[in-house]
């Protein structure tokens, strides 16, 4: 008698248990469909330049109409280590760096200078430790850095002056590597 006790009060257990799990199942939410799974990814165009950057892009174009001009290029792009066994090292410190504008030669094959947009949030004591490290890249590149304050309006005239003295102090740098080199 006390085996059939027990053994229904385990069949009930059995049951409830049973039933409370369906019941669960019929109330949870289905989890939303994410990543690789989804037929559209949640994306959406975005401007690529800021009005102040279009502004001073025709300038640019304006001022030095001889050269090439490209917007938003990741420094990678521009330059690469020299040091083959920390190349990795390296690549991590510039990989999701870019800068505004890049000179280039009319063959498109040779980065002149470097230019950067600046604007106020420039001024913050991270981001000048950043454009810092974008410079020292750069520069050890042989790639001169002109920054331009994007709140104050700069005349054609004055960026083809400040751009045309780094290429004069680029032609320099390179001379002087040359005349190293040969000694």
């Amino acid at each position: 008698m006390a085996t059939t006790y027990i053994l229904i009060v385990i069949l009930s257990l059995f049951f409830i248990l049973l039933l409370s799990g369906s019941r669960r199942r019929q109330t949870e939410v289905a989890k939303p469909v994410r990543g690789d799974d989804l037929d559209v990814w949640p994306f959406m165009p975005r401007n690529f330049m800021t009005d102040a950057e279009v502004r001073f892009f025709h300038q640019l174009k304006q001022a030095v109409p001889e050269f090439l001009i490209f917007s938003q290029v990741g420094l990678s792009r521009l330059i690469e280590c020299s040091d083959e066994e920390d190349e990795k090292f390296w690549f991590n410190r510039i990989n999701r760096m870019s800068v505004d504008y890049v000179l280039v030669d009319r063959d498109a094959q040779h980065v002149l200078v470097a230019i950067e947009l600046d604007d106020w949030s420039h001024d913050h004591a991270g981001r000048m430790k950043a454009d810092l490290k974008k410079d020292k890249a750069l520069i050890s590149a042989g790639i001169p850095m002109v920054r331009f304050h994007g709140e104050k309006y700069v005349s054609a005239a004055k960026i083809r002056q400040e751009l045309l003295h780094a290429l004069d102090q680029r032609q320099k740098w390179l001379n002087e590597m040359q005349t190293a080199a040969y000694h």
